[in-house]
């Protein structure tokens, strides 16, 4: 089996070192025949709803229980405020 390793980290979007690259030539055909093996298995007994549940709406209902006094003592402990908000660092660089 011939992988063109350089082609499958492109896709991947991976960096490989040189020795990652030798490895995973040396490593992948195994790999990849061990995971054909598993078209193999008779799954024919398995039903194929066999993991699902019968759970409808495992979401709760939005419900509002704060205060704005509990708010203002939160903002109040947060070491730097502006306008009576909290304020955090930057997440994008300027």
């Amino acid at each position: 089996m011939d992988i063109d390793i350089n082609r499958l980290a492109t896709l991947a979007k991976l960096q490989l070192t040189d020795e990652e690259k030798a490895m995973l030539e040396s490593q992948l055909p195994s790999i990849i025949e061990y995971i054909g093996k598993l078209a193999e298995v008779d799954t024919s007994s398995v039903d194929p709803k066999a993991y699902l549940t019968n759970a409808v709406n495992v979401l709760r209902e939005d419900v509002v229980t704060s205060t704005v006094d509990e708010r203002d003592a939160v903002v109040a402990a947060f070491p730097k405020q502006v306008g009576g908000a909290m304020e955090v660092p930057g997440v994008f660089a300027s």
